[in-house]
């Protein structure tokens, strides 16, 4: 089936499902999603997409952004939609406030919908604030005599001042947005769909958008809110969904849906974070070339401690270094290694000078040992790059490492990037001394 919208007295199976869900108490689904599937088409080019659209058969990429997706939201509920970036919720809500339209499946809309997706858009930058009102409403299918009811109130709740009845084009971006909340919450909607819109305008306009928010869910409106903001999640919304790649994973309770949620997100940082360890360790391991005429091979970098093991941080007043390999592949007169330590806003510590480390040049595998005094460093974080010189040339090979290492204090030195060792004498003066 591909219709896209139903009068609320056509028959679904949903509130079925639901019930049984609900230990069988009256369910008053205001939105309702059935069977609904979303696909966009991804071409290589312009002139294929042109094509595509012409109907010819071009070669393309289906993405699905909803698949066969089957929900309902009640009457009077505040739900949170949940989901990373790319999972399908601003699709779903486009679908639901109809700005796009599903592929199949259908959706069923009970009661005026307004929608703070893209607060700046629908907006002629030609006309007046005031004027780009009518033409807002005009656009959501309100009358132009239930909008002058509400202009007042939109008026002072975009608090534009004068500018109102300035051109939309010489607004800011938070001035435009403002306007756009103002007119999406005082049309009296009976559902609210809200995608990342408490972002726009300070703090002051923040808060005003947040308590009318909390006017319409004591009205018992039905609210949709997306909000990467777990906190604000949580203190707003009393039901949850949590969709991943178009498919629907959990719906129920606020809280048990977040722990899902957030148990899901642990599980991915962790993947991630052993991917890129395995990166890492891939690439240490391995030997990169320096340069496309494979001069010279990295191997290994490791900074060590004085007794030569790994380490990642070291205390202020011990002795610390590292340890780099690399490989000669083809003749080279001379080579020099030099090392650049940065503190954490990137600013340049301390840069070796290039004749510093000379490298041996014969052909074979070989390791670098570098020690450095502890007590010179500040405390923080810091990082090192080691570079590979071909002295006679003066060319540089390549950067061949980098690595962080944190220094951590043992008791106050001051403050800065270098401790400097001092001396310190006093001598009394005499009276006749200036």
């Amino acid at each position: 089936m591909n219709l896209k919208m139903k009068h609320k007295n056509e028959n679904n199976m949903l509130d079925e499902v639901t019930s049984d869900k609900k230990d069988k108490r009256s369910i008053e689904h205001v939105v309702k999603i059935q069977n609904v599937t979303k696909k966009y088409y991804m071409y290589e080019s312009d002139m294929q997409r042109a094509l595509g659209m012409m109907g010819l058969k071009v070669p393309r990429t289906d993405f699905v952004a909803l698949d066969d997706l089957t929900i309902g939201f009640e009457k009077g509920e505040v739900t949170a939609i949940l989901g990373r970036n790319g999972s399908g919720k601003s699709t779903l809500l486009k679908l639901i406030s109809g700005v796009s339209y599903p592929d199949s499946g259908s959706i069923t809309v009970d009661g005026r919908i307004s929608a703070l997706l893209e607060l700046r858009s629908n907006f002629n930058k030609e006309m007046t604030g005031r004027e780009n009102i009518y033409y807002k409403a005009l656009t959501m299918g309100i009358s132009r005599a239930e909008i002058e009811e509400v202009m007042d109130d939109i008026i002072e709740f975009a608090d534009l001042g004068v500018h109102i009845n300035e051109p939309f084009r010489t607004y800011s971006s938070g001035m435009k947005a403002r306007l756009g909340f103002a007119v999406a919450v005082n049309i009296n909607p009976d559902i609210l769909i809200v995608d990342e819109a408490l972002s726009v305008g300070d703090s002051v306009f923040r808060m005003k958008c947040i308590n009318k928010m909390n006017e319409f869910r004591e009205q018992g409106k039905t609210i949709l809110f997306v909000s990467h903001s777990m906190n604000t999640v949580k203190a707003f919304c009393t039901r949850a969904i949590w969709i991943n790649k178009g498919k629907l994973m959990a719906e129920g309770d606020m809280e048990d849906v977040v722990v899902q949620y957030s148990e899901f997100l642990k599980e991915q940082r962790a993947l991630l974070k052993q991917k890129k360890k395995e990166d890492r360790e891939g690439r240490e391991d391995s030997d990169l070339p320096l340069t496309k005429r494979d001069i010279v091979k990295a191997g290994k970098f490791r900074l060590i401690n004085l007794e030569g093991a790994t380490i990642e941080s070291v205390k202020f007043d011990d002795d610390w270094g590292f340890t780099f390999r690399y490989k000669v592949m083809r003749d080279v007169s001379m080579l020099n290694l030099t090392f650049t330590i940065f503190n954490s806003e990137d600013v340049e510590v301390y840069s070796s000078d290039k004749a510093a480390v000379e490298l041996d040049t014969s052909l074979g595998k070989y390791e670098v040992k570098v020690m450095l005094d502890g007590g010179e460093l500040m405390p923080g974080a810091y990082y090192i790059t080691v570079d590979i010189w071909d002295s006679l040339s003066a060319m540089k090979i390549g950067v061949a490492r980098l690595a962080a290492i944190d220094i951590k204090p043992t008791r106050y030195k001051g403050t800065g990037i270098a401790y400097l060792p001092y001396r310190t004498s006093q001598s009394k003066l005499t009276e006749g001394d200036s």
